[in-house]
């Protein structure tokens, strides 16, 4: 095996009954590879963050998938292509600042952001005061990446304009996740602390929700719960308090989470918030049975308890139409097998709510 990498092993579900062990018994190991920072020099940057030198595509500005990798270097080449046939779209950097880039067309969604741009940046945090980030424009209206990038010291900001390239003299590169669903535990539970740390005694929030929460996607407008109102009424009988991520700024979000021990949710970019939970935090993932041949079972969050040292339990969930995709579907919660999974997570007798 490479000597650069590094196998992390996981635990089953805490609740995985045995007819659903296939869905997580071959995967109980992966593979994660030593995360570098690059400085590189006169090097083209496509506006989504892809990176092009004189040997190609940049590696360590992508992520390491098969499939996608037409995909990212016809990005890159759309980019280069029309800056060189439309010089005004390509703006050239050519002072020695060194000018620092994180972001990848993934990024607006706020796992990817949280798990990999906000890493990208954490590895590099000791020397960021002396560098310019780069930042594109589109960036501005995602409020949570502003405020997350708030503990950071840069030089300076560099906002790319809309749909423009760069050729920057000096760049540092920090290495993006070559897996998405993979985890580096000790940079994940620093960064919880550092942010946790930020909110209570730099931005001085002490939003209490409660240990217990419910998640809930009510207002998405895709892979929703049909039935909500049930499930809303289980959780409130066990005492946890159902809110929607929306309602709440990015700081209030982590002092929220950051006083809770236990939470269920349908799978979405909001658990990702899990992150903040105290330590030896329960989670109960609702999620996609798997009905069709294109679909698939993600390990996102099963992972990332893991990393975080937190139980992880899990509920497969009837899709309201069987040919939709993982991350669309809506689909209907088993309102008795929930029950019984939340009086697992919570070490209760769930006889009294199935009665109700």
């Amino acid at each position: 095996m490479n000597s650069m990498r590094e196998v992390v092993r996981v635990n089953m579900p805490k609740n995985a009954a045995q007819k659903e062990e296939n869905l997580f018994e071959p995967f109980l190991t992966y593979e994660i590879e030593k995360l570098k920072v690059r400085k590189l020099h006169n090097v083209f940057v496509s506006y989504s963050g892809f990176c092009i030198d004189k040997n190609g595509l940049v590696k360590e500005s992508h992520h390491s998938y098969p499939t996608q990798m037409q995909n990212f270097t016809q990005d890159a080449m759309y980019h280069y292509y029309k800056s060189c046939n439309t010089p005004g779209n390509l703006l050239e950097l050519k002072d020695d600042e060194t000018y620092l880039l994180f972001h990848h067309p993934w990024f607006v969604n706020y796992g990817h952001w949280m798990c990999e741009g906000i890493l990208r940046i954490w590895m590099v945090r000791k020397q960021a005061h002396k560098m310019v980030l780069l930042l594109p424009e589109k960036y501005l209206t995602n409020r949570f990446i502003i405020d997350s990038l708030e503990p950071f010291t840069f030089k300076s900001i560099y906002i790319i304009p809309e749909g423009k390239s760069l050729l920057v003299k000096k760049l540092c590169l920090p290495r993006i996740k070559p897996v998405v669903d993979s985890y580096y535990y000790d940079k994940l539970n620093e960064i919880k602390s550092f942010y946790i740390n930020y909110a209570i005694n730099v931005k001085k929030i002490h939003l209490n929700l409660g240990e217990k929460l419910y998640l809930s996607r009510k207002k998405s407008v895709q892979r929703r719960v049909q039935n909500e109102t049930d499930v809303e009424r289980i959780v409130n009988e066990y005492g946890f308090t159902s809110l929607c991520n929306e309602d709440y700024t990015f700081w209030e979000q982590v002092a929220i989470y950051a006083n809770a021990k236990y939470l269920v949710s349908i799978h979405g970019a909001g658990m990702t918030n899990m992150i903040f939970m105290n330590k030896n935090a329960q989670i109960l993932e609702l999620h996609k049975k798997m009905t069709n041949p294109h679909d698939w079972h993600s390990f996102a969050f099963w992972y990332m308890c893991e990393a975080l040292g937190y139980g992880y339990y899990q509920q497969l969930c009837q899709p309201m139409r069987e040919e939709d995709h993982f991350f669309t579907a809506d689909f209907v919660v088993d309102i008795q097998k929930l029950a019984e999974n939340i009086a697992t997570l919570v070490s209760l007798s769930p006889d009294k709510i199935i009665g109700d």
